[in-house]
């Protein structure tokens, strides 16, 4: 290891001894608590459960609530570098003949806005969106003036994923208190094609077991999968899905407060296809 960064190294663990390590974590754990602009992550919990009991008193938890209903209206007429693999790959299937998507978390329909500049969408296209009321409210609101072709619509319900041609799931599994799979598992038709983004995964030797932290997205707290990569992707093969593609969002990390063991670098895309 280089001189200057053996000097950095000793210098964190000073930081980290009492009494400046417990007044750094008292100042993170101050600064998490009134945040209200800044994408923030503290501590390590075994359950989507434990990491929501820790949440500070100070906003409310997760997304069914207007303050983040009105989040992520800018994504309404423009895209990232990380949308280009899920244009790319809906290109394909459109073309294929696919005409109903079912997109798990998507907000107010930024995916469907968004793309709707890159994609000729096929005659007949339903977009459904599956999130909380508050944001389901939100979208249902902006949609009558957006979407005079009346292609995109809101319901809560899992269950409308049955028999859909196409399910997207971007940037939304890290949120849920279970799996994808275990939900796609209780459907007698899911969707064929499975398209995955914006995911954070690890490569730790913990065993394969998922791990949860607690996110500060400035309006709410909310409890964060990163799932184990492997066990992950193996959810999926058991339900008979092929993994078709895979890609690397390294725009998208997740730095957790003095635990860079479990932070994560880059988050992760994929393409899925059943039979």
């Amino acid at each position: 290891m280089p001189l200057l960064e053996r000097a950095h190294a000793a210098l964190d663990r000073l930081a980290d001894l009492p009494p400046l390590g417990v007044l750094r974590r008292q100042r993170a754990e101050a600064a998490f608590a009134s945040n209200t602009d800044s994408n923030l992550f503290r501590g390590i919990y075994p359950s989507f459960e434990a990491a929501q009991a820790s949440a500070p008193p100070t906003r409310p938890l997760g997304y069914d609530n207007p303050d983040a209903a009105g989040m992520y209206l800018e994504r309404i007429k423009r895209i990232y570098p990380s949308d280009y693999p899920v244009i790319f790959w809906l290109q394909k299937l459109f073309a294929l003949g696919c005409k109903t998507v079912f997109d798990l978390g998507g907000h107010i329909g930024i995916g469907y806005y968004g793309y709707q500049r890159y994609l000729d969408y096929p005659e007949g296209l339903r977009w459904m969106v599956s999130d909380v009321p508050a944001v389901m409210a939100r979208g249902a609101d902006i949609a009558i003036e957006r979407d005079p072709a009346g292609r995109l619509r809101f319901d809560g319900n899992f269950s409308g994923a049955q028999g859909a041609d196409v399910l997207l799931a971007l940037g939304v599994l890290q949120y849920l208190p279970d799996t994808l799979a275990q939900r796609l598992a209780r459907l007698d038709n899911p969707p064929r094609h499975v398209i995955i983004n914006l995911t954070p995964l690890h490569l730790l030797d913990n065993g394969g077991q998922d791990f949860f932290t607690l996110q500060s997205i400035g309006t709410a707290f909310c409890p964060y999968r990163i799932a184990a990569y492997g066990p992950f992707l193996e959810g999926f093969t058991r339900l008979g899905y092929q993994i078709v593609d895979r890609w690397q969002n390294p725009d998208k990390h997740c730095r957790i407060a003095f635990e860079p063991a479990h932070s994560v670098d880059v988050y992760h895309g994929f393409y899925l296809r059943r039979g």
